[in-house]
């Protein structure tokens, strides 16, 4: 008869501890990009801006080259697009609320939905495809 009380007790911890959106569609995604003209090199970075205001791009990783499907981490906010003879393009990644957070607000409790916050399994890019026209620099 005791152990009932336990696994009920495991099993009701199991679901408030855990991530809706978090184990089901993960803390990444696959996203597309091209680029006009294409070979355009993509690039993760950290943007950051100092006290008076000043933008600078550190921690620059090439992911790949023009047209890519690219995993990313759902807490990405840009990619920089970058090919010689066009001006560097920084692309804003929207994003918008990931349906499985439903399950976190309906079924289970605060904690998950705040796991999935700090994962950010809460939110999913969209679109999941991205187009780039670079300009070209004037000479």
């Amino acid at each position: 008869m005791t152990r009932f009380p336990l696994k009920f007790m495991m099993v009701a911890a199991a679901l408030a501890l855990s991530g809706c959106a978090s184990m089901h569609s993960g803390t990444t995604q696959q996203v597309k990009v091209s680029s006009n003209p294409v070979g355009a090199t993509v690039y993760t970075a950290v943007k950051t801006t100092d006290s008076q205001g000043n933008e600078s791009v550190t921690n620059k990783v090439p992911v790949g080259v023009t047209p890519l499907t690219v995993t990313l981490s759902r807490k990405h906010g840009a990619l920089f697009v970058e090919k010689a003879g066009f001006a560097p393009t920084e692309v804003a990644l929207t994003t918008k609320m990931n349906p499985w957070m439903w399950g976190n607000i309906l079924l289970t409790s605060p904690l998950s939905t705040s796991i999935d916050t700090s994962t950010g399994a809460a939110r999913e890019y969209d679109p999941g495809e991205y187009m780039i026209d670079l300009q070209p620099v004037a000479r």
